[in-house]
């Protein structure tokens, strides 16, 4: 599998899309059920088809992500071929504290910036397939964004 198989919890706000594209692949409530009950390798084989769809279209429609970490935010904007990436990093030694979980403290920070703050930026390109390396970022715990803080901290990089 390119991703993972989604979850009992992850599944259930999706039971409508779960119906339809079982319907799509020739699938009805009948046969459903006797998949379940009789055929357990080919109902996984269905849900791990459908969990690939659920996640091909999200890392596609994903553009900006965020990692929040003791004394850092880093954040990306996803683009076709490369991903940006733009951050905030505390010095260790520093007895500077900011709460990366509050907009306001960090766009405060990035209006005045301190001693022992480093804004920076930079750029890559994808090690493999762009929703692959996404889904892989996103496991590893950045969350998916709307790109307000990339676009603040990407212009406070570039003054």
């Amino acid at each position: 599998m390119k991703y993972r198989r989604l979850t009992l919890e992850e599944l259930k706000p999706l039971e409508n899309e779960f119906i339809d594209f079982l319907v799509v692949n020739g699938v009805i409530a009948d046969d459903w059920e006797q998949l379940l009950a009789n055929d357990v390798e080919k109902s996984n084989q269905i849900i791990d088809a459908f969990s690939e769809v659920v996640f091909e279209g999200i890392m596609r429609k994903t553009q900006f992500l965020e990692f929040r970490s003791l004394g850092e935010l880093i954040t990306f904007s996803c683009m076709a071929d490369l991903i940006y990436m733009a951050g905030i990093r505390l010095d260790a030694r520093g007895a500077f504290k900011i709460d990366f979980n509050d907009e306001l403290s960090i766009k405060q920070l990035l209006a005045q910036p301190v001693g022992g703050v480093k804004v920076f930026m930079d750029e890559k390109k994808y090690k493999e397939n762009r929703e692959k390396e996404i889904f892989d970022m996103v496991e590893q715990g950045c969350l998916i964004s709307d790109g307000k803080l990339f676009k603040a901290i990407a212009s406070a990089a570039v003054d």
